[in-house]
């Protein structure tokens, strides 16, 4: 180990959190031991919800803010709400979320630690979206709507795609393929537009759970999620529950790294087609708060 390492590492001091998130950017970006040039994008080192979704929540509040709001609501399986939570904290603005009855109860612990306010109700968070709306409505808070705000989108083209190009060039790459998984669309969607005009060769691949399949972070789509009307991925990929826990399986095997469902999804994707084209996988967040979801068997089969 060289003897000057700590002098690396002692400039990174920031004066107040908005430092620490933005200067978590770039995030890591892995080689990975699960293919020949396969790479994760480590989205889990963002500070406040541990994960990609920090960079959605803080270019919506960002807006917000610009508006002096006071009271903001928002529907959320989980992450946005803390990312929107710890944001709600540092600037003093009361938040509502609106979390699926199905959200891990590690969310509800965290939201309460930061002392936002949270109503349960519904399967998924799409059902919650017309009551958060009401609520908005009714209770003079506003709802940033990241189900159709274009600023989630912009928040990933801006930021989680630029960085990627960057960095694969600054190791003499260009990324073939890129793997994201699918929730509200906002950074796939950002993916797409992004690449598709430095590259319009590179293959941008979406995953969503399979038919009757559940995978905590992302949800099966239809045909009217604005996001991916625009920005259509090459392709769509269906992945079992049990598939995105190989994925995770997988990774933690070979590279120590543990991945949440979500990732262990892209993971499956890129294992149901594994070729040897530069890949990116999106890695959205890690596995901590679904620990209670995972099953203790070795998942195979």
């Amino acid at each position: 180990m060289k003897g000057n390492r700590r002098s690396v590492f002692v400039s990174n001091v920031f004066e107040n959190s908005i430092e620490l998130l933005e200067g978590s950017w770039p995030t890591p970006l892995l080689k990975l031991r699960i293919g020949k040039d396969v790479w994760g994008k480590l989205e889990f080192y963002n500070p406040f919800s541990r994960s990609v979704k920090d960079r959605t929540a803080f270019f919506l509040f960002r807006e917000a803010l610009k508006k002096d709001i006071k009271w903001i609501a928002e529907a959320s399986s989980g992450n946005t709400a803390i990312a929107l939570a710890s944001l709600s904290a540092i600037f003093g603005v009361k938040f509502t979320a609106f979390i699926p009855l199905t959200s891990p109860s590690s969310f509800k612990s965290v939201l309460s630690l930061l002392g936002a306010e949270y109503v349960e109700a519904g399967d998924r968070t799409t059902d919650l979206v017309p009551l958060v709306k009401e609520f908005a409505k009714r209770f003079g808070a506003s709802n940033l709507d990241q189900f159709s705000n274009p600023v989630n989108v912009e928040a990933h083209y801006q930021t989680t795609a630029k960085e990627i190009w960057e960095q694969m060039e600054s190791v003499g790459k260009k990324p073939r393929r890129i793997i994201a998984t699918v929730g509200t669309g906002g950074h796939l969607a950002g993916m797409v537009k992004f690449f598709k005009e430095v590259d319009p060769t590179v293959k941008v691949v979406g995953v969503q759970p399979a038919e009757g399949e559940r995978i905590p972070g992302i949800k099966r789509q239809s045909s009217d999620n604005p996001f991916l009307r625009s920005y259509p991925p090459d392709e769509l990929v269906d992945v079992r529950f049990k598939d995105a826990l190989n994925g995770i399986r997988a990774v933690a095997s070979v590279d120590g790294i543990l991945i949440g469902p979500s990732a262990g999804a892209t993971v499956a994707a890129y294992l149901m087609e594994q070729t040897d084209d530069t890949t990116v996988l999106i890695f959205p967040d890690d596995v901590f708060k679904y620990l209670d979801e995972i099953p203790l068997e070795s998942g195979e089969g």
